[in-house]
């Protein structure tokens, strides 16, 4: 569970689009050790306030600060930052001309994080971790969406963030895959990793988060435990977006 130490926080956060307002001055904290989902209909402005949290699209007004350091200061290395932050898309973006331990590789290599044997040692400890070890000399295009997704999540984990963002990681996988992939990010979650969660799972959101936020509008409308958002939801519209995805 989370501590006091906080990580992330966003202070009246904007973005706009084409003059179209879809974030309305967001504010927030996350702490240590959350697990933050992230619900609301389509459109809402919930993947558009995840990327923001990392600069993946850069805020019209607001603030967003990691670890104490304000990320629209444009004096920041926000590169050097985002070693700091993991980030895992619907898409796995995994290069198709590597293998998967190369892949995995790669960045701490490349950042000078790792030795490459450091850094094959642990790529050989995180496939063990989600069972696939069998996998390492395997090429994208041989596994199945699922085992992708993990291994764009412990491709992630090679850096050794101090958070990881996920964007909505199970939308593009078949049905019968999305169960191992949030297996693994259940287990993260226990073992205390801070992740902020895009989703539309309602029954991760309710099990694994220990927050719940949801976003309407460009707007928080509602946020708190799971056992409050799910249970004894405020406002008509969180109980009317929950009518239909429960």
């Amino acid at each position: 569970m989370s501590d006091n130490t906080v990580i992330l926080e966003t202070k009246n956060l904007r973005k706009s689009f084409d003059g179209q307002e879809v974030l309305k001055g967001i504010t927030t904290t996350i702490k240590k050790g959350d697990v933050l989902a992230l619900i609301g209909p389509s459109g809402c402005g919930k993947s558009t306030f995840l990327r923001s949290l990392n600069l993946l699209e850069i805020p019209t007004d607001g603030h967003v600060l990691f670890e104490g350091t304000d990320l629209t200061d444009r004096s920041v290395d926000i590169n050097q930052v985002r070693q700091k932050i993991g980030m895992v898309f619907q898409q796995f973006n995994l290069f198709p001309n590597m293998t998967i331990r190369e892949n995995i590789m790669l960045a701490p290599v490349k950042l000078g994080k790792l030795t490459r044997e450091e850094a094959e040692k642990k790529a050989v400890e995180l496939l063990a971790r989600i069972g696939l070890s069998d996998k390492a000399d395997a090429y994208p295009a041989q596994l199945s969406g699922g085992q992708k997704q993990r291994i764009a999540i412990v491709r992630s984990l090679a850096m050794n963030p101090d958070i990881i963002l996920f964007d909505e990681p199970t939308s593009a996988l078949d049905p019968e895959m999305v169960g191992e992939v949030l297996a693994v990010m259940k287990e993260l979650a226990n073992d205390g990793m801070t992740m902020v969660v895009v989703t539309h799972e309602m029954g991760f959101a309710r099990e694994v988060a220990n927050r719940v936020m949801f976003i309407n509008d460009g707007v928080i409308q509602e946020e708190g435990t799971p056992e409050e958002v799910f249970g004894s939801p405020k406002s008509p519209r969180l109980r009317e977006f929950l009518s239909k995805v429960l």
